[in-house]
């Protein structure tokens, strides 16, 4: 199927009512061009690789060219970008069609996913669900089938957890693995791109074109897998719990070496945020000021008083994060002594849409969890793949993580690991 078709099934089917909200702004007439170069290189013989005509959906916090980066916010003016980011600008020189911008939580500030200003995207695999943020849109473009693959960003959980709850591979990769130039930020100490894809080859495929020309790191096969116990995840739903009690027995059974165990970094980081408050907490206050005032009415409420809860910012607690930070992210590395890490990527499943949607509290309090096992990973700056679990299911989704620098690891790891996932088969809750 030609690129120009291809693309107009796509566009028809983000017109549909069920994917409203999927998108903030598009510029239809540049990616027919874009699929229309990609159908010529075609016929010609002279493709330029594996992206070439793909549809690959872009949050909007990532500049377009033409378009303005709002990230998803009303309360500030943007102008429209000049040039694309460099990551968009990779994509582009590899034939792929960049299609967005797609829908986010304000300033991907949260793990739900939600919009008021331009909708919320549905969840694809149950519209009574949160679609998780903050990169909804991006998920829910994949989950419905209208995008081939998507780039988000990723503070807290922002890829890991909308692609557990919608039955996606969605990836954290080490800060610097790919140029972070040209993205509207939030807490720059932890902001970094994310890769998301329907399978684990079309997320690789992204990871090879999005990542620094610099060589890749080893990509050694590892077979030993640590998995926190239920002291250092804190509370799982039964339902996660037990799926990941079967995902233990699968691989052990598949010759696995899997160590159920104690990780005292996990605990520690638990500790010092109670203490402190978290990092993307003591960060993005000052930088939203650039944008916005915090008490702009505008801003989506929910929002809004999670970043007021904030204030006032004490430089002090985040000097006390970013010195732990490092003897942690060494803590987390000695602990895996070579092995890889497995945990839940959301402790429960989604909540209903309609109930974090009436109640400001039930929204804090499940944003909260959903972030809860994504947010610590994110601090100890540890590569994080996201994968789907047995027949989709919304919040069925297992992580697989390895201490900074470990990216090619878990993702050939990932290649032996998630066919067996993939066939764990759970019973249906009552």
């Amino acid at each position: 199927m030609s690129a120009v078709t291809r693309l107009a099934r796509a566009l028809g089917r983000a017109d549909q009512p069920d994917a409203a909200g999927i998108f903030i702004r598009r510029d239809d007439a540049g990616l027919f061009e874009l699929a229309r170069q990609s159908d010529r290189r075609q016929a010609e013989g002279s493709s330029l690789g594996q992206l070439d005509g793909k549809i690959v959906v872009i949050k909007g916090n990532i500049a377009l060219s033409g378009l303005p980066t709002t990230a998803g916010s009303l309360s500030f003016i943007a102008q429209a970008e000049t040039a694309d980011a460099p990551l968009v600008q990779r994509l582009k020189a590899q034939g792929a069609i960049p299609m967005g911008h797609a829908n986010l939580s304000e300033f991907a500030f949260s793990g739900l996913g939600l919009n008021p200003h331009f909708g919320t995207p549905r969840n694809g695999l149950d519209p009574y669900f949160v679609p998780g943020g903050s990169s909804s849109g991006c998920a829910s473009a994949l989950a419905l089938g209208i995008a081939d693959l998507a780039l988000g960003t990723d503070t807290s959980g922002s890829t890991r957890v909308p692609a557990a709850y919608q039955g996606l591979f969605g990836f954290r990769p080490t800060m610097g693995r790919y140029d972070g130039g040209s993205i509207l930020p939030l807490a720059p100490s932890l902001d970094t791109p994310g890769p998301m894809a329907r399978d684990l080859d079309g997320l690789i495929a992204l990871d090879d074109a999005l990542r620094d020309t610099m060589p890749a790191a080893s990509a050694a096969l590892h077979r030993r897998i640590v998995i926190p116990d239920h002291v250092s995840l804190g509370s799982l739903s039964s339902e996660i719990a037990d799926l990941l009690h079967a995902a233990a027995g699968r691989l052990r059974e598949s010759g696995w070496a899997v160590e159920i165990r104690p990780f005292a970094a996990l605990d520690e980081i638990r500790a010092l945020f109670e203490r402190f408050g978290t990092l993307v907490a003591a960060e993005a206050p000052d930088t939203l000021t650039r944008y916005t005032r915090l008490s702009n009415p505008a801003i989506d409420p929910n929002v809004r008083r999670r970043l007021q809860a904030a204030l006032p910012v004490n430089p002090a607690n985040a000097r006390q994060l970013m010195s732990a930070r490092k003897r942690l992210q060494a803590l987390a590395r000695r602990e895996l002594d070579g092995a890889l890490m497995l945990m839940p990527t959301v402790p429960a499943p989604p909540p209903r849409l309609e109930a974090v949607s009436t109640s400001a509290d039930r929204f804090a309090q499940e944003n909260a969890k959903a972030l809860s096992l994504a947010m610590p990973l994110a601090f100890l700056d540890m590569p994080s793949l996201a994968m789907p679990v047995g027949t989709a299911r919304p919040g069925h989704s297992l992580t697989l993580a390895g201490p900074v620098g470990s990216d090619s690891s878990i993702l050939a790891s990932a290649g032996a690991l998630a066919p067996l996932l993939s066939l764990l088969t759970m019973e249906t809750p009552a």
